[in-house]
């Protein structure tokens, strides 16, 4: 059985060696072929394979960097292996020494140094570009290397050493800015769903959208004119191209930068000649620069985004918990007002059996004077539970309730012509926490009116509620209209204070009414009429909309 055991733990193993060794040899064949295909499209002065580079020292886990190093060297033997006969043995030898190995150390320190990636595993752009320029030095000294020994003076009397070593450097960052951004943006795209909801993503990415319909449109007319014109003009065309760029940063941030600079920068290189002159040279340098420049500043652009997505999502936290707060506190007087109708009930039963034993020793006037004042209790008793929490809200729903309800009965009980009229679709969708809202604050309305003038001889309350854009609102408007004839009579404090009793508010003024509102997104208006005064309110609903019946 040991034995058994053992055998099988040895096949395990083995395995797992050949599936490493497996993989090894798979990153060097797709390595070397990548690096073979981006040699062939690319100049000295815009070297692709610079930025395939970077970006697998970036994301390829640290033991396949053996691998990567046997990958490139693959297409450099056969390189190398040309140029003996024409240059030599020394040349040929530093040609087979592969880049890679210098940019690892700069970019190992960089990714453990200098944090390189933040906690969401994202790159941090200032970190990139510095690591990409030192990359681009470190392997621009290597290439110009080949010019000490091909000439046996020394470089600084024949400037044609700095001439190629800046090429070699244009070309080694330039084409680290072509590649790296742009695959950093398409991580950022893949990673946002799932692979089967890539094209549908897509298709409503604003980017995708401005890139095709504005940013190639631009790019290639720049284009033509740059292929086209000769002198100057050419020149101008070329580094007209930063205008898109920059547009696209403005707009997108670093992610329209990495886009548009990576199409600004293929569309310089198809009208770049493959021996580089001074044309071609000054519109590189200016490109170079100007994504440099772009992309730091969109990364700044996306951070401040970023924050105020974030105070955004805070204050719509914020909005849902006082709302949270404002409904449990209504479900508590809805509680309480249950409360209050079973203790007057207790109260009237308690007044009826008192009475049934005193009965005898009672007077028929007494016996009905103590019945009506037991009766008013229960009555007074089953008002102020009204008044916290309407009866009619919570069995008949809100319509009834501003129909029939505790505002229907104080105006009928003042004297005053009360109506309202409801319209709109979907009252019953509506969230309850924003109905009961918005009986409260028209409570509060109400009130507020009474306050500023009780010569009111008509109101009017009209509601109506609707969906804009998949987002549900409910609108008050209350029409107060002025008995000329009462505005000499002296204000009674007492009807006010009834009124705000009855109605179960606080009488709080305008600016709570319009505090009130803004929790729901809503708004508050006030202005005179030709007969009265008008306040209108308007809430929005919160939750998931619906469809609407």
């Amino acid at each position: 059985m040991t034995g058994h055991w053992g055998q099988g733990t040895m096949e395990r193993e083995s395995m797992g060696k050949s599936g490493g060794w497996l993989r090894q040899v798979a990153v060097v064949a797709v390595y070397a072929l990548s690096y073979g295909l981006l040699r062939q499209v690319s100049f000295v002065h815009w070297f692709l394979p610079a930025g395939l580079r970077l970006l697998c020292l970036l994301f390829v886990p640290y033991r396949y960097w053996p691998a990567m190093i046997v990958g490139e060297m693959l297409p450099l033997a056969k390189i190398s292996y040309d140029c003996l006969d024409q240059f030599g043995p020394v040349y040929a030898l530093i040609k087979l020494f592969p880049p890679i190995v210098l940019a690892m150390p700069i970019v190992r320190w960089c990714r453990s140094r200098l944090s390189l990636f933040d906690a969401q595993h994202s790159v941090r752009m200032s970190t990139l570009l510095f690591c990409t320029l030192l990359v681009s030095m470190v392997t621009a000294v290597r290439d110009i290397s080949f010019l000490y020994t091909l000439r046996e003076q020394p470089p600084g009397e024949n400037p044609m050493f700095w001439d190629w070593g800046s090429q070699y450097f244009l070309g080694n960052y330039l084409g680290i800015l072509t590649v790296v951004p742009l695959a950093l943006l398409i991580r950022d795209i893949w990673r946002e769903g799932t692979p089967n909801t890539l094209w549908k993503r897509l298709s409503r990415n604003r980017l995708v959208f401005d890139g095709v319909g504005l940013l190639l449109p631009a790019l290639v007319l720049l284009t033509w004119l740059a292929a086209n014109v000769s002198g100057d003009f050419s020149l101008v065309a070329r580094m007209a191209m930063f205008m898109p760029v920059a547009w696209m940063a403005l707009r997108h941030g670093w992610s329209g930068v990495a886009l548009a600079g990576s199409a600004a920068s293929l569309c310089v290189a198809l009208i770049t000649p493959d021996e580089s002159d001074a044309i071609t040279l000054q519109a590189q340098v200016f490109i170079s620069f100007a994504i440099t420049t772009l992309l730091m500043l969109g990364a700044r652009i996306a951070t401040l985004r970023v924050h105020e997505e974030k105070e955004r999502m805070d204050g719509q936290l914020a909005l849902q918990l006082a709302q949270q707060g404002l409904y449990l506190g209504e479900l508590r007087m809805c509680q309480t007002a249950d409360a209050l109708e079973q203790v007057g009930s207790a109260i009237q039963q308690s007044h009826n059996r008192f009475l049934e034993r005193l009965r005898n020793m009672l007077s028929t006037t007494e016996e009905r004077v103590y019945y009506r004042q037991a009766i008013a209790t229960q009555q007074q008793v089953f008002r102020l539970a009204d008044s916290i929490y309407p009866r009619t809200l919570q069995s008949r729903g809100f319509p009834s309730t501003l129909n029939n309800g505790p505002i229907a009965k104080a105006m009928d009980d003042m004297g005053i012509a009360y109506d309202s009229n409801l319209s709109g679709r979907g009252w019953s969708r509506l969230d309850p926490g924003v109905q009961i809202a918005l009986y409260r604050l028209a409570c509060e309305a109400v009130v507020h009116l009474f306050e500023q003038s009780q010569s009111i001889d008509q109101l009017r309350l009209v509601l109506r509620a609707g969906e804009t854009h998949g987002r549900r609102w409910a609108v008050l408007k209350i029409d107060a209209v002025f008995d000329r004839s009462k505005a000499s009579r002296e204000p009674k404090q007492n009807e006010w204070e009834e009124l705000s009793y009855r109605l179960g508010v606080g009488g709080l003024g305008l600016d709570a009414i319009r505090d009130r509102a803004r929790i729901y997104g809503g708004a508050i208006h006030t202005r005179s009429t030709s007969k009265g005064a008008r306040l209108s309110l308007l809430l929005h609903d919160t939750t998931k909309p619906d469809t609407l019946s």
